[in-house]
């Protein structure tokens, strides 16, 4: 399942000035025309009003055009970045290489009483950008189904918990007392080395250098020796927030941080969204009518004296300021021209994104639910580490959701559809038993074949990039400005870092008091 190809038409001649371009701008859909940008939008995988999105796929694009502010990416932090702008006056522009908006919040397919995020899903309670986009777009949550009993398995030995993985985090559960005291004293000197990073600039910890050049795992087999106790904070790699990466592939520096900005014991999974996540791009976009181009990968950003000058295959767009607002590792398509500083290139350049794929399960009725069980299992078993129930609350359909992190994911990247269906559901009816081995409809995603994207949940340091690059997290490059939700200091990887990051961006860009360049 890959997003579209990317299609532009034959190129085209011509010139807007500014006064004319905004009131190109401030005509929406209507005054595209002039543009060579047609009305109508691809069909997207969910029914959306067309005249919200704009879509250059065989149609004539070119010239030089003008904004106040262009914006690279319209996934959840571009939409915000976007609106901050128009709202505060700004003529904006954003493009979006793929033929959809919403980047890793997607709703890919809707099922009868129900809805499967492809994308991220979840909001905690802690997340309070996320919560305030929530109550303006007056969308409603729903509690993650958590009542009866929820499964812990441990080298194939099942044990009950209450859901909470903090407490195993701290040593509550383990199958034997040498289990927990060996996790507890773990996850304590862990949360040690936690306490001396700042969220802002990890680098400068105290002892950041020493932290940074040595992967998580190599700290954890220092540690201790009881395998038990490593098995829950290696999973905070592969399937927590951080998500998608190996123990080894990262530093401690990085995954102690990932702990400071999203704290795994604030509960960020603790609610379900009415209509689903991916209802969220399109009602952003209705403010944003006629400044979406999609299809529309930004090859170059030159800067000068006078702002930037934002290029794709068929169009150019003059403007005092650009938000970058995709991943690292998308970044390095782009050819910015001066180069970028050493410690931006470097860390674009060392920055992948985590291996992830999700998986939704979809079977009549929650029929886990009248057993006493939650639907959560969480264990060491070789597919997926973490199921959950996201069922509707009516429990119809019944749907249990997963992911498949790190090198797992890698190693079943060439297998079939089949055969990943079968690894998914041998861990399912592990827990729940051989009801759980046949659903009505099984649905995979595998983030990392998306070229616009390149995986998932979010991005992660190795050793050595934090302390050798890290000033070039986010720092702005002249009229260059970040955004996405790797660029935030709090719940990156999460909808709350993106719209932090939107906000943020648009803020520093407001703060300069840019307009278009002459």
């Amino acid at each position: 399942m890959t997003d579209p190809p990317n299609t532009n038409g034959p190129a085209e001649s011509g010139r807007i000035d500014r006064r004319k371009f905004a009131k190109i701008l401030a005509g929406g859909v209507g005054g595209l025309a002039a543009l060579g940008i047609p009305r109508q939008a691809r069909a997207q995988e969910v029914p959306i009003t067309r005249r919200e999105f704009l879509h250059p796929s065989g149609s004539p694009i070119s010239g030089q055009h003008e904004a106040d502010v262009v914006i690279v990416g319209a996934g959840l932090s571009g939409l915000i970045a976007a609106r901050e702008l128009k709202r505060a006056g700004k003529s904006v522009l954003v493009l979006e290489a793929r033929a959809r908006i919403g980047g890793r919040m997607w709703l890919k397919k809707t099922i009868e009483n129900g809805v499967l995020d492809i994308g991220g899903q979840w909001v905690g309670p802690t997340q309070t950008a996320m919560l305030a986009l929530l109550e303006e777009l007056k969308i409603e949550k729903f509690d993650s189904y958590a009542e009866g009993r929820s499964l812990f398995s441990w080298n194939g030995k099942m044990m009950d918990f209450d859901g909470d993985v903090a407490k195993v985090l701290d040593g509550h559960y383990g199958l034997t007392s040498e289990d927990r005291d060996a996790e507890a004293a773990l996850w304590k000197a862990f949360m040690a080395i936690c306490a001396t990073v700042p969220a802002d600039k990890p680098w400068t910890a105290p002892n950041a250098r020493w932290l940074d050049s040595q992967t998580f795992q190599t700290w954890l087999d220092n540690t201790v020796k009881n395998d038990y106790a490593k098995w829950p904070l290696a999973y905070q790699a592969r399937i927590g927030g951080s998500g998608g990466f190996e123990p080894g592939q990262a530093s401690l520096l990085h995954m102690a941080w990932t702990q400071v900005v999203g704290p795994q014991t604030e509960k960020p999974e603790y609610w379900l969204l009415q209509g689903g996540a991916g209802q969220i791009p399109p009602l952003l976009a209705k403010e944003l009518e006629g400044l979406i181009v999609l299809a529309a990968p930004v090859t170059g950003i030159q800067r000068d004296a006078k702002g930037v000058t934002v290029s794709t295959a068929g169009l150019q767009v003059k403007a005092g300021a650009v938000i970058v607002a995709v991943p690292p590792s998308v970044r390095a398509g782009i050819h910015f021209s001066p180069a970028l500083p050493a410690t931006h290139s470097g860390l674009i350049q060392r920055a992948p994104m985590g291996s992830m794929s999700k998986v939704h399960a979809v079977y009549p009725t929650a029929f886990w639910r009248p057993q006493g069980l939650s639907g959560s299992g969480f264990g060491n078993l070789k597919t997926c580490e973490f199921i959950a129930d996201s069922s509707p609350p009516s429990g119809k359909p019944g749907i249990l959701t997963s992911f498949i992190g790190g090198e797992r994911n890698v190693e079943l990247s060439s297998a079939s559809r089949e055969e990943i269906r079968q690894a998914v559901l041998a861990d399912y009816t592990h827990y729940f038993g051989k009801e759980a081995a046949n659903p009505e409809e099984f649905f995979h995603f595998n983030w990392n074949q998306q070229n616009w994207t390149t995986g998932a949940f979010t991005s992660y340091m190795p050793p050595g990039v934090w302390t050798g690059y890290g000033s070039g997290w986010r720092e702005p490059v002249g009229d260059i400005h970040w955004a996405g939700t790797e660029a935030s200091d709090r719940w990156p990887g999460y909808f709350d870092g993106a719209v932090r990051a939107g906000q943020n961006a648009a803020k520093a860009v407001l703060a300069k008091k840019v307009g278009a360049a002459t």
